[in-house]
């Protein structure tokens, strides 16, 4: 499983051209977020010429194309907003951006990754990653807010990084039966998610609630039932039926569903298949590393009966600080998203579905 640690699990910083041949989407990427505001980004578009993607090589060029690609979809179908999205996209991006996605074993949509986890450089390549240190390779419409989202969100996503091994170690201890390594390791996971949750805090102060609401949430839609568009994105020179996906959301993040794997977290079946689904939309190793987690762990059934008082309270802790991070969420879901589109029927589906998460990783306590 250190494959995934070393080499998959967040994509290496990537580069922010792409070879020579490609340079038509640099170009046209260097500029989308001017098009997107000046709404010209369908007129631009029309006019490449489709590139062989399969030009591509390997995974960080793959990825930097999806990254470009799915800011020229997203700008592409809600250029107009939300009462006059495209119902279908040219051949020239449709071709390559769906053979990029089947490359990527990813859907072929706006995704997380395309937002964070894939889209940061450092500012300064020899300075700690953190906040003041990142920036994002593409941004979206909505300037500075925008722009810290994504900065504090990947400064999120990268504190979670040494959680990712001590998760490991802490399954590598229960197969050893090494009880104090494991409270050891649990504790180390538990900080993490605490600083994690203070980080979500500082959101609040980073980004304008009505900033964002017309400019990223609007470009990290996805098309299908529920959406704007209920028969889904036609791609030209694909398929002749409308796709259909979900568009970005955190909750495409492996960190949760990474800890949730390993302590063995029992959600309902209805919010299991919603997490099934999100897996979808991340990267392929990431997903494979946390379904290995998920088969290999047997961290609560070993806390279960060992009954050391010390590892079933790092345990429950550890447990109690992921829910608190879910909790934090809720909160900037909530200010974020429902409080300012009170009228989306969605969302109190969305928060009845965080609050479920939520509440069942608490009552996972009981061992």
């Amino acid at each position: 499983m250190e494959h995934f640690v070393r080499n998959a699990l967040y994509p290496s910083v990537l580069q922010e051209k792409l070879p020579e041949y490609f340079q038509p989407w640099n170009d046209l990427a260097s500029r989308i977020v001017e098009l997107m505001k000046s709404k010209t980004v369908r007129e631009h578009i029309d006019q490449l010429e489709m590139l062989d993607h399969k030009r591509l090589s390997g995974r960080a060029e793959l990825f930097l194309a999806h990254l470009q690609l799915s800011r020229f979809v997203a700008g592409y179908v809600w250029q107009n907003g939300k009462s006059d999205p495209a119902k279908k996209i040219p051949r020239c991006i449709a071709v390559p951006f769906y053979g990029i996605s089947d490359s990527l074993s990813i859907r072929p949509t706006i995704s997380y990754c395309d937002i964070v986890l894939a889209n940061w450089r450092p500012i300064d390549p020899k300075a700690p990653l953190t906040f003041v240190n990142i920036r994002p390779i593409i941004s979206l419409p909505g300037g500075k807010d925008a722009d810290n989202l994504i900065r504090q969100t990947a400064a999120v996503e990268l504190a979670f990084t040494p959680a990712i091994q001590r998760t490991l170690d802490a399954v590598y201890a229960t197969e050893a039966g090494d009880a104090s390594t494991l409270a050891h390791c649990l504790e180390d996971v538990a900080a993490v998610l605490r600083k994690m949750t203070a980080m979500l805090s500082d959101i609040h102060e980073l980004i304008d609630a009505e900033a964002l609401q017309n400019v990223v949430l609007l470009y990290c839609g996805g098309f299908g039932p529920g959406s704007p568009l209920p028969e889904g994105l036609l791609f030209e020179g694909v398929s002749d039926e409308g796709v259909t996906a979900i568009g970005a959301s955190a909750a495409q993040t492996s960190a949760l569903q990474l800890v949730d794997a390993a302590l063995s977290v029992q959600h309902t079946q209805d919010n299991r298949a919603i997490f099934q689904n999100h897996r979808l939309y991340m990267p392929q190793k990431h997903r494979q590393f946390v379904e290995t987690v998920e088969q290999r762990s047997q961290i609560r059934q070993y806390v279960t009966s060992c009954k050391d008082e010390a590892l079933t309270s790092a345990f429950k802790n550890c447990l109690r600080c992921l829910a608190d991070f879910r909790s934090g969420h809720i909160r900037i879901i909530t200010k974020y998203v429902v409080m300012v589109s009170k009228n989306d029927p969605g969302n109190d589906k969305l928060v009845s579905y965080l609050k479920s998460a939520r509440d069942e990783t608490t009552n996972n306590e009981h061992v």
